[in-house]
Parts: C-alpha cells; structure tokens; sequence
C-alpha cells in the first residue's frame, strides 16, 4: 500500500496546485502513456504515427485537466496510480483511432485495413519473426523489451526487476531497439 500512499500523495499535491507536482505526475507517466496509445492502436490495428501519440498523449492531459481535475479527484488509491492512469489512456486512444479510422474510410464505416496506408499491424509471420529476433537478444535487453514493450512496466520498474540503476534503462532501451532493428533488417 505504500506506492498507493505516494500516489495518493502526488494526486493530493496535483489537486493543491502544489509546485512540481503537476510536472512529476508527467513524468512518471509519460511512458507509460505513449506505450498505453501504441498498445491500443495495434490491438485495434491502426499503424500510429508520432503525431498520433502527441495528439493523443494530449487529449488524455486535457481529459485529466478537465472540470477542475474531476478525473484526479475520482482517483480514490485503490489501485496504483498508474493502473488508475491507463484506463484513461485506453479508452481515449480507442475514441480517437476510431475517429482517424472512421476518417481514413470517409466516414463509411470500413475497417482499418480497407485504407492501404494503414494496414492491419499483427499477422502471424510478422510476430513469430519479431518474437525470433527478441530470442536472439542477449540478456538483461531480451527482459527489458519485454517488460517495457509487452508488459507495459515503467523504467522504475524494470530497474527495481533487474538491479540495474534507473538511468541506464533508457540507454539501454535504446540500444536493444537498435539491435533489435537490426536484427529484424
């Protein structure tokens, strides 16, 4: 319950205006904002392009902003914070990919994959090709893609998993998509 606390704390300094608590907030979750937006967009498979995680990152910051903070204000810390965070992220990615869809189809309600510059993201050669390149990454990279990529962790958590400093994930993210994108070249 003690990371409940913490969160309820930094929900408590946001609604108080609270210098800092605002950009911390950010932060904390901005990764796992960007990563919530990615997973929807394949799910529902939509192709989503930087400039639709910007857009979106900021619909879901005007949402919490809205009315006075109500959406902060409805987090009660019965679950983390972040857990709080994505069921936002997930359903304000689903309404906005939606609208890019119903857009790209001319508003004939056609699926993704009618628009040739959108196809569909999953299939079963391409993810049994990219799961064969993540096995030929050398450990702790293999780990932290996946806790990153598929598991949705945030840096903090990967370096709590695997004992690593907390500034070197980033890096080292970095560097395992680069060997990963070579691998899949």
């Amino acid at each position: 319950m003690a990371s409940n606390s913490a969160d309820k704390n930094l929900v408590e300094g946001c609604l108080d205006r609270f210098p800092g608590a605002w950009n911390q907030l950010v932060d904390e979750n901005i990764q796992l904002i960007f990563h919530g937006i990615y997973q929807v967009g394949f799910r529902m498979g939509y192709r989503v392009t930087s400039e639709d995680v910007e857009d979106i990152t900021s619909e879901v910051f005007l949402e919490i902003l809205k009315d006075d903070f109500v959406f902060l204000r409805g987090y009660r810390g019965e679950s983390k914070l972040s857990t709080y965070l994505c069921t936002l992220v997930h359903r304000k990615a689903a309404q906005e990919i939606s609208k890019r869809v119903r857009y790209l189809n001319g508003n004939q309600g056609g699926s993704v994959s009618d628009h040739p510059s959108r196809v569909p993201t999953s299939g079963v050669v391409e993810t049994n090709i990219l799961r064969e390149a993540i096995s030929r990454l050398a450990m702790p990279e293999r780990a932290m893609i996946g806790m990153f990529y598929l598991e949705g962790r945030s840096y903090k958590e990967i370096s709590v998993s695997l004992g690593i400093a907390l500034n070197s994930i980033g890096p080292m993210l970095g560097r395992a998509r680069l060997k990963l994108k070579g691998l899949l070249a």
